[in-house]
């Protein structure tokens, strides 16, 4: 075995260098899954309906109640 020179690794020239991969592999590279397939006719929604748009209603709505409510009084 040969070392190298200020590094603690050392390599043999005797073995042979390691094949590399015959086919790339599409699988590691994919981060997030496709959707799965669906009958033409299903109507359904993708994905569970977002929660944002219900949360916003419900923190305006006591602001715009007392908007309507001091709109009354003026």
């Amino acid at each position: 075995m040969q070392a190298m020179p200020l590094c603690r690794h050392s390599t043999s020239p005797t073995l042979p260098a390691q094949p590399g991969p015959t086919a790339v592999r599409l699988s590691h590279y994919v981060v997030a899954r496709r959707l799965a397939p669906r009958a033409a006719n299903d109507n359904r929604r993708p994905r569970a309906v977002p929660a944002w748009p219900w949360a916003v209603m419900i923190a305006a709505a006591p602001a715009l109640t007392a908007a309507l409510i001091l709109a009354q009084l003026i």
